[in-house]
């Protein structure tokens, strides 16, 4: 169990370790602006009164200005108290801008066409506002990320195989989109480059020395490429910028992506973002960069791009100093982004009996120091390849994810969670908030409060209403009504078990919900259990019930779809629902990893075969004890069918786990050789249909079943 949950976070790991890399060693690297780059001529610099940069809005909010001199943004980053000096060291690194080649195929040529066919989309947030993930298709081709390469798969069934491929080196692949028209396919990543370093000026190979296992986020990329004919993708345009990929959308023909850069000064020079367009170079101005008097912990360079899929030409940009860039909502004339920061202040501490004390405490101790949690919010307006630095706000706590923001009717809601000190005691208090904001992102209304002393899980706007799961013991769901948006009220609230880490529309009046169950202990405790399906039913605003639910596998029972939504297959049309499950179940067969002892005494579960279908409950005998962990016995989807009547009907479910059958039936071999019984490299991440097939992805296939009796009808081994 505990190897399989470091696997499963290590996506969220690897991302933390990047950026808290790229923070230490920028610190006390960065690299001279008087470099030659390979293949390219000494750096070009703009001149700043020659304004041919067609992204520059016309207009922006009064309280926002741009630098007007190098001296200018110099003199910015000495006086803030977030920024970084690096003029004791010196350090280069170089910047390929070769675009990957498509691997060459021996197969006939397949030339895109016109498509009526039945199939499924990535899983949105904002209708008409596409998001990157790791497969897309037209409902005759699929396109995926696998092994850090991008597959081009033929995806009929009776012809099912790879088409070509395009292989990365030395970078991690975000995501990829493809246009309306399926003719443009567009891969987003970043590509790592290792540090070297040396001690004083002498530059000779003796003194540099790599900093592995680090790596610094050397670029973002955007490659586009012509798939008109899927055999012979052709590279179209090749975008390079320095610094780290934030988040990307497509609207219509555009895709708009945010990269992020350390703002720092090197010799008492700041080092500004680059751009890389084919073998064209260009340095971001000063007097381009957007900021406002509005204090962050630390600044950094965040620049918005616009790539208009119908030209590939130079992308449109906007660069805006800001405190950083995180969680990112779009609307179809918006962009928000989110930063949170903290106000330091001292506690008055109350005087003491019995001892000497000073007016702030007791004496020889400082007065305690507490941070106010806060999210900075920037809206940057959006019109095809035009973006205008719009308002600037903040709010009080964290944003949990883009699903705890929404715009509508011209305003801006967000929920957020604070901790609230008190100095008499020296106790936080957790508390979840909803603030309604203007265009100018000023707080208009807000409903503070909710779930004291509650961890924030999940969160949907639906038109004028939200949805907010807190959870300790018992899961709330809170109905908040915003008809007015500068008197949120909350209209009614359900206290169940278990929680739910994700709220997905089932219609207008009904919600489905996936979390995990739990079991409420003595105090403020409770013990989670296996996954949790719900229907939630908020028709009655002011009493909302759960009309349905389904628990799944034991305690440790997991699914990819609880913190990435994109793995959640749902079509209301067809009443599909398509899982991923980590299923563990509590058996006498197997020894628990952690203690080495028998999970139970009691006896054992009969184990069917993975041909024979593994109902929600799963093989597992239970445990009287609702601390006691599963043991792992398979992976894959679940398919279910949802109706308001019947709730969810187990349909089928598919695994890509070749040795399923025995795993299933002995479930301690995973503790005997836990490599060769559990590769997750097999482990399913996506689902998605076309017509009347389901395809099923891990990293080394894509497998096709029936979605009328789920009999495997093809496989293609990705390598």
């Amino acid at each position: 169990m505990v190897q399989k949950e470091i696997n499963r976070k290590i996506p969220i790991y690897a991302s933390a370790a990047i950026l808290l890399a790229i923070l230490l060693i920028t610190s006390i690297y960065s690299f001279s602006n008087d470099s030659l780059m390979p293949n390219q001529g000494p750096l070009n610099k703009p001149n700043p009164n020659n304004n041919n940069n067609p992204t520059i809005p016309q207009t922006v909010s009064s309280s926002m200005k741009t630098f007007s001199s190098t001296s200018d943004l110099k003199d910015f980053l000495n006086t803030s108290s977030g920024s970084l000096s690096l003029d004791s060291y010196d350090a280069r690194f170089g910047l390929s801008n070769q675009a990957p080649s498509a691997v060459p195929s021996q197969a006939e040529s397949t030339m895109g066409g016109t498509n009526t066919k039945d199939y499924s989309t990535t899983n949105i947030q904002v209708a008409g506002v596409d998001e990157s993930d790791t497969v897309k298709t037209d409902g005759n081709y699929l396109y995926t990320i696998a092994n850090n390469t991008v597959y081009i798969l033929d995806a009929h069934p009776q012809n099912a195989k790879v088409l070509n491929k395009i292989t990365y080196e030395n970078a991690y692949l975000q995501g990829i989109y493809l246009n309306q028209d399926t003719n443009k396919l567009v891969v987003l990543g970043n590509e790592y480059i290792p540090y070297v370093y040396t001690y004083g000026k002498d530059l000779s190979p003796s003194y540099y020395t790599d900093l592995y296992p680090y790596w610094n986020s050397g670029k973002t990329f955007v490659h586009t490429y012509d798939v008109t004919d899927k055999t012979r993708p052709v590279l179209t345009s090749n975008f390079t910028m320095t610094g780290n990929y934030v988040n990307s959308r497509m609207i219509g023909s555009f895709v708009y992506s945010i990269v992020n850069q350390n703002a720092y000064l090197l010799n008492e020079m700041p080092i500004m973002p680059m751009m890389y367009s084919g073998t064209a170079m260009t340095e971001i101005a000063p007097t381009s960069i957007y900021y406002t008097n509005f204090s962050d912990s630390y600044y950094s360079y965040t620049t918005f791009l616009a790539f208009n899929l119908n030209t590939d030409q130079s992308p449109a940009n906007l660069t805006i100093m800001m405190g950083g860039a995180g969680t990112m909502y779009v609307s179809q004339t918006n962009i928000y982004v989110t930063y949170p920061t903290y106000n330091y202040q001292l506690l008055n501490v109350p005087e003491m009996t019995g001892g000497a004390t000073t007016g702030s405490g007791p004496t020889g101790l400082l007065p305690p120091e507490i941070s106010q949690e806060k999210t900075s919010i920037y809206r940057i307006a959006i019109s095809g390849s035009k973006m205008t630095f719009a308002a600037q706000g903040n709010v009080t706590g964290n944003v949990l994810n883009q699903y705890a923001m929404d715009e509508n009717n011209n305003y801006f809601r967000i929920a957020t969670t604070a901790y609230y000190y008190n100095s008499a005691t020296y106790t936080s208090t957790q508390q979840n908030n909803i603030y309604v904001l203007d265009m100018n992102l000023q707080t208009v209304g807000k409903l503070e409060n909710l779930g004291t002393g509650e961890n924030f899980h999940s969160a949907r706007f639906m038109g004028n209403r939200c949805y907010l799961v807190t959870f300790q013991r018992t899961d709330p769901l809170f109905v908040i009504d915003l008809s007015q948006p500068n008197n949120p009220k909350l209209l009614g609230e359900l206290i169940i078990p278990g929680y739910s880490d994700y709220l997905h529309p089932l219609d207008a009046t009904h919600l489905i919900g996936l979390g995990k169950d739990a079991v409420a202990t003595e105090g403020n405790f409770a013990w989670y259990q296996g996954l949790k399906l719900s229907i939630f039913d908020v028709a009655d605003v002011n009493n909302p019930k759960e009309i349905a639910k389904l628990n799944i596998g034991d305690r440790g029972t997991s699914s990819q779809a609880l913190y990435d939504p994109k793995a959640f297959l749902y079509d209301n049309s067809k009443g599909l629902l398509v899982l991923p499950v980590d299923l563990y179940l509590i058996n006498q067969t197997a020894t628990s990893i952690i203690t080495g002892q028998p999970q139970q005494t009691q006896p054992p579960a009969s184990i069917p075969p993975s041909s024979t279908l593994i109902t929600p409950e799963g093989i597992g005998t239970g445990s009287s004890s609702p601390s006691t962990y599963g043991q792992f016995v398979w992976q894959g989807v679940y398919i279910f069918k949802v109706t308001l009547t019947n709730g969810f009907e187990l349909r089928g479910n598919v695994t890509q786990m070749d040795n399923a059958e025995a795993l299933m039936n002995d479930p301690s071999l995973i503790t005997r050789s836990s490599y060769q019984w559990v590769d997750y490299n097999h482990f399913i991440t996506r689902s998605l249909y076309i017509e009347n097939v389901l395809y099923t992805l891990s990293e080394t296939r894509v497998q096709l079943n029936s979605l009328d009796n789920f009999e495997q009808i093809a496989r293609i081994d990705l390598s």
